[in-house]
Order: C-alpha cells, then sequence, then structure tokens
C-alpha cells in the first residue's frame, strides 16, 4: 500500500491507531504525520450537568454536539453505563482449587481431565490432585499391557513366519535327489503305497531307469523291505492307480510313452 503522506509504496505499511490512515515506516508515528486526531480528545466522557451520567463520544466526533444531541433527548441517548465498565474491569476468576485464593484477571487454564479452572500454579493434574488421574494413569497401564501382549504375539508370528519360510526354501529328499539327475530326464510321478497310512509322495525318475530301479527308489523312500532279487519271494510292483495297469521290471520308463506319464499317480505293492 501507499502512504497517505509521502505516496511511497510499502509492502509491510503501519495503520494509525487514530486516524486508521496507512504509512511508511518514516510516517508511522502521529506527529510525523500531522495525524489530524487530537489524543487528548480520545475516549473521554464528559458528564451531564442534567442527570449527571456521563456521555459516550466517539472518534472525530465533536463533545458539544454530543453532548446536545443528549439533552434533547432527555438525558436518554449515548449515555456510558459505568457500571459494566467497573465490572469488567474488576471482574477476577478464582481458582478452581480447594484451598487456593489466588483470583486472576485472565481466563484461567481448563484442565483436560476434569474440565475445571485453575490458575497458573494448579494448572497441572498433579498440582491440583485432580480426581481422574488415577483412573487416566491405570488406562495407560491397560494400553502400555495391551500394546506389549500386541508386540509379542507379532514377534512370534514374525518368527514363526520366517522358519516356515526356511522351511519352504529347504529342499525335500526327493528334490535333493532329483539334483543328482539331468534336467531333460527327470520324471515326477506321485507314489502311495497299496494299504498303508504313510500317505502318498512325489518321487523323481530317470527317464532311463528301469522299472525294477524305480521300484528301488520307491521302498527307500517309503521304508519297505524289497525282496525283487529273491525268486522265492513276494514281488512287488508299481501299478497304474487309475487303469490297475503292471510295469514290467526289465523296461525304461522312456519307453513307456503311452502308458506312463509325468505326474501319474502309481501304486507300490505286491
Amino acid at each position: 500500500k501507499h502512504c497517505a503522506k509521502c505516496k511511497t509504496k510499502d509492502f509491510l505499511p503501519f495503520k494509525c491507531g487514530h486516524c486508521n490512515r496507512v504509512f511508511c515506516m518514516a510516517h508511522r508515528q502521529q506527529k510525523d504525520h500531522d495525524c489530524n486526531v487530537d489524543i487528548t480528545a480520545k475516549n473521554t466522557a464528559p458528564k451531564c450537568p442534567i442527570c449527571g451520567q456521563y456521555v459516550k463520544i466517539g472518534l472525530n466526533e465533536s463533545p458539544d454536539q454530543k453532548m446536545d444531541a443528549h439533552i434533547a433527548s432527555g438525558c436518554k441517548l449515548y449515555v456510558l453505563n459505568m457500571k459494566k465498565i467497573k465490572a469488567r474491569v474488576k471482574k477476577e476468576y478464582a481458582c478452581g482449587h480447594r484451598g487456593c485464593k489466588n483470583k486472576e484477571r485472565y481466563e484461567l487454564i481448563r484442565c483436560k481431565l476434569c474440565y475445571k479452572k485453575f490458575c497458573l500454579t494448579h494448572r497441572h493434574p498433579e498440582d491440583h490432585k485432580c480426581v481422574r488421574l488415577e483412573v487416566q494413569k491405570r488406562r495407560q497401564e491397560q494400553k502400555a499391557q495391551q500394546r506389549m501382549e500386541k508386540e509379542r504375539k507379532n514377534a512370534h508370528k514374525k518368527a514363526w513366519y520366517k522358519f516356515w519360510q526356511k522351511k519352504q526354501k529347504e529342499p525335500t529328499d526327493a528334490e535333493k535327489a532329483a539334483e543328482k539327475i539331468p534336467k531333460e530326464r527327470r520324471f515326477w510321478v506321485r507314489v502311495e503305497v497299496k494299504d498303508s497310512t504313510a500317505g502318498k509322495q512325489r518321487i523323481c525318475f530317470d527317464s532311463n531307469w528301469t522299472i525294477g530301479k524305480c521300484i528301488d527308489v520307491c521302498c527307500n523312500a517309503f521304508g519297505v523291505e524289497n525282496n525283487n532279487h529273491d525268486p522265492k519271494a513276494v514281488k512287488i510292483y508299481l501299478r497304474k492307480k487309475r487303469n490297475k495297469a503292471t510295469f514290467p521290471f526289465d523296461i525304461p520308463v522312456n519307453l513307456l510313452v503311452g502308458a506312463l506319464s509325468k505326474g501319474d499317480h502309481l501304486i507300490l505293492g505286491p
């Protein structure tokens, strides 16, 4: 804004509290910009000689004209209520703490727990022995215990998840055995023992192996006794679960293309 005295453009101008005009740094004082307001006449309240009441005079208003208007109205207009002014000046706020006699003329501080107002000396809950302080402490202790319990459970879950991830990354016995076989010759099947509750396992064959070699590997995986070398013993065969087809001992896996496929479900038993 531009200064009302020298017309200089000022980005941080000053406003006169008497004439309400804007001035620069050099003319901000009342004496520097020839202020047209008489500071001695500001906020003056002349007393009416008839009713004895004080007449309210505004800024830049003539006291004589205001007094004439007041008398002409029968001493009813422009009356200054001195009781409200004295009450506003003398108003004091008492502290809410029992036994405190401090009285302040400013607004007291409200406690966030009990919502009572206190002076600066007793503004903290510990200072005025707030009745809700113990309740707040118990709640904070309960929240701390709940937070610790939650952190303990989360730590247990994280530890279990890390163990599970580590377990998933560890190769199984079948995968370790399959690493010795070239990738192009790996032949994965599902095998279970006949009339057993051991469940089924994924076993990898070499496509160059014979069925007899595959039976030996399956017996070692399930811990089944294999006596196929004994002519008098009961033979153990590999059969396809879907059609009960039995595979001969001396035929390689790669020659059973139509009868045996990768991922087939086989049964080991007599």
